[in-house]
């Protein structure tokens, strides 16, 4: 069995999901404002540190701020431009603790140096929130490594009682604030997990398809230009229920939700809507949901039970989509899916029908 530390240290990326969750409440743009501005402030503190008689002195301390500034401009540029794919969100994270420690190394003053570490937080907050803990243990490691560096020189000042009291306070905050975040985001992910699930089938409920829909769209690759939704409705479902009880029912529910997840790719998100009806999302190259729903009927119509289903299908272009209309292009969507599928039903069952026209 893993220890608390290894689960602690195992525990997976929260950029996807907390991704999809901010931007699902409308929060992405503030999240973006405020991380430029947080970067920005940076720039703007090593720049009044440069103009100023208490600033480094020295070609190579000089150097080493003008180095954290650029690193500052770099995160406004980057979160004015667009949301960071996860590795772009770690490039910056690593960004920023690197520039908060130039800037903490070039700084003549240890004291001002020490109290500069204290922005290791900030960093370590923002990777506690969205990141490994790896990351975590780096950001904390190098902040330890300049708070010592900047102790040491205070204590050669004559300060040791200070060096050793400020050392312990900037190790506190660098260690408490990450932690007490990841605790906080970790609780919260189970919690939504879940609420988020279907009790039966394991499949999302259809309030986290919205949730996971959108995060699907915001981490797509760029060569992912179309979303593509079928919605499933089991034909004569309730035949089953009459004839063989709700047990017999359930099962097959479970049956066609593990189908469905054998049948769609890794990245799709599945839903149980309400019922007998199911929905899928996923991006794709190309706008093109015939193979996706000829996949369905076929693994549906494949189970060891006597079931079949009826599919509808839309897709539409994400290229030149802005973020803020993902959601209602989303519920299009599924709107025209669902029409599709009633097409489908009304023709048979049994098959699909694809929504050929956004109206």
């Amino acid at each position: 069995m893993p220890t608390p530390f290894r689960r602690w240290w195992l525990q997976p990326s929260h950029y996807d999901w907390l991704s999809g969750y901010l931007h699902a409440r409308g929060l992405g743009m503030a999240t973006r404002i405020m991380m430029a501005g947080i970067s920005a402030s940076l720039a703007l503190c090593l720049v009044a540190l440069l103009m100023s008689v208490d600033g480094p002195h020295g070609a190579v301390p000089v150097a080493m701020t003008w180095t954290a500034f650029a690193g500052g401009v770099a995160g406004v540029v980057l979160w004015s431009a667009r949301w960071p794919t996860p590795r772009q969100s770690q490039a910056f994270a690593m960004a920023t603790n690197t520039s908060i420690a130039l800037a903490c190394l070039a700084h003549p003053d240890p004291m001002a140096a020490m109290m500069g570490c204290i922005a290791f937080a900030t960093s370590g907050g923002y990777i506690a929130f969205f990141h490994t803990s790896k990351y975590v243990v780096y950001n904390f490691v190098v902040a330890a490594g300049v708070a010592l560096d900047a102790a040491v020189r205070l204590a050669a000042h004559g300060h040791l009682a200070l060096a050793g009291v400020d050392l312990f306070l900037v190790l506190q905050v660098n260690m408490a604030v990450p932690l007490a975040i990841q605790v906080m985001i970790r609780a919260l992910g189970n919690d939504l997990v879940r609420a988020d699930l279907d009790p039966l089938t394991n499949l999302c409920n259809r309030r986290a398809f919205q949730l996971e829909a959108l995060a699907l769209v915001t981490a797509r690759p760029t060569s992912e230009a179309f979303l593509l939704v079928a919605v499933i409705d089991l034909d004569d479902f309730k035949a089953i229920n009459d004839r063989h009880g709700h047990l017999a029912g359930d099962r097959v529910l479970v049956e066609v939700a593990a189908a469905l997840r054998s049948c769609t790719s890794a990245s799709a998100v599945i839903a149980r809507s309400g019922g007998e009806e199911f929905i899928v999302a996923d991006t794709s190259p190309e706008g093109n949901a015939a193979p996706l729903a000829q996949g369905i009927c076929r693994a549906i119509a494949e189970l060891p039970v006597s079931i079949t289903a009826s599919v509808g299908t839309a897709c539409a272009p994400l290229d030149g989509t802005p973020t803020r209309q993902h959601q209602a292009l989303l519920d299009h969507l599924v709107g025209a899916a669902d029409k599709a599928m009633y097409r489908a039903k009304r023709s048979g069952g049994n098959r699909f029908q694809h929504f050929s026209r956004l109206d």
